[in-house]
């Protein structure tokens, strides 16, 4: 269907993204170079409204390739600039270049909006015959190899223990949980199952996620950006996903996605439950683990750096 468009839209409340945006790996994973350097040299609150208008257009782009957010694609794979006449411009490069290219997409726009504290953003893409290789864009033209250095892009220097901040992430970790709340789980009134439970089963699923990345059920270090979504009852099934969004040599950083998919009814009858037609986002949340540094050849592994101490999971316990 040449010529046929696809179409993106992502809505964002002004200052939602205040906590994360004070964490350096999630601006390194979200944003581009150029992003940052231009955020940098901002007043903070207009270094609020774009890096909000920013991460809507990505999310909006990300709709488009059909992949959605934490689902392969680097939001900082998506470059959003400003062409000669001040409208947003768009540069892919690695994955998300690579499915646009897949998809055949010939062209890609974007559009931000602000009003009062709402950010929107709207990503239309044209599907049309790829482009012929001798005039592929610079970035379409790297795919074969999307780790290339390229010669416009200023060398970069790298601290020993940790990957470049642009380096593309791993091949996609997932770990995912399915289970049903127990009247055992309820603590509350009303039947209410605590959120400690929630982050519990998250730090199941991190540790699974260690053990596939490094051999090592690791260290859970902290919780960030935690949001309850929707109250959990005993006799509800839940369905929830682990992703594995940055590695460093000694660090894991896991997103999560906990969803209701089906729901008891006590006030139909002590036993009623319905299955959902769309699941209940009830938690969402990000963490960091941990891990040993990898041994030597030849010598024996050390005990472990002073940030690998005694962590305490969700409960309280150590670990």
């Amino acid at each position: 269907m040449t010529g046929a468009p696809l179409v993106g839209i992502d809505v964002l409340e002004l200052g939602e993204l205040d906590r994360l945006c004070e964490r350096p790996w999630f601006l390194r994973h979200c944003f581009a170079e150029e992003e940052l350097a231009r955020a940098g040299r901002l007043g903070a609150d207009r270094r609020r409204e774009f890096l909000a208008g920013r991460f809507a257009a990505k999310e909006a782009v990300l709709k488009v390739l059909g992949t959605g957010l934490l689902r392969g694609i680097a939001p900082r794979e998506i470059a959003v600039g400003q062409d000669p006449s001040g409208r947003p411009s768009l540069r892919l490069h690695g994955r998300a270049a690579a499915r646009a290219a897949e998809l055949g997409l010939a062209a890609t726009a974007v559009s931000i909006a602000h009003k009062r504290r709402t950010v929107t953003a709207v990503a239309v893409g044209r599907l049309g015959p790829p482009a012929p290789a001798a005039t592929a864009p610079a970035d379409l033209a790297d795919l074969a190899d999307p780790e290339e250095p390229r010669m416009d892009r200023p060398p970069r220097t790298t601290a020993p223990d940790s990957t470049p901040p642009d380096a593309a992430p791993p091949d996609e970790v997932v770990a995912r949980l399915r289970l049903r709340l127990g009247q055992e789980d309820a603590h509350y009134g009303g039947g209410l199952v605590p959120g400690a439970r929630l982050l519990g089963l998250f730090g199941d699923l991190i540790t699974e996620i260690t053990i596939r990345t490094d051999g090592d059920e690791g260290l859970l270090s902290e919780y960030s950006a935690v949001r309850f979504t929707a109250p959990c009852h005993p006799g509800d099934y839940l369905e929830l996903t682990a992703r594995l969004v940055r590695r460093t040599r000694l660090r894991r950083v896991v997103a999560f996605e906990a969803y209701k998919v089906i729901a008891a009814r006590p006030e139909r009858s002590s036993s009623a439950a319905e299955v959902l037609a769309e699941p209940l986002l009830v938690c969402t949340a990000t963490a960091t683990a941990v891990v040993p540094p990898p041994a030597r050849t030849g010598r024996a592994a050390p005990a472990g750096p002073a940030e690998s101490a005694e962590s305490t999971t969700a409960d309280g316990s150590s670990r």
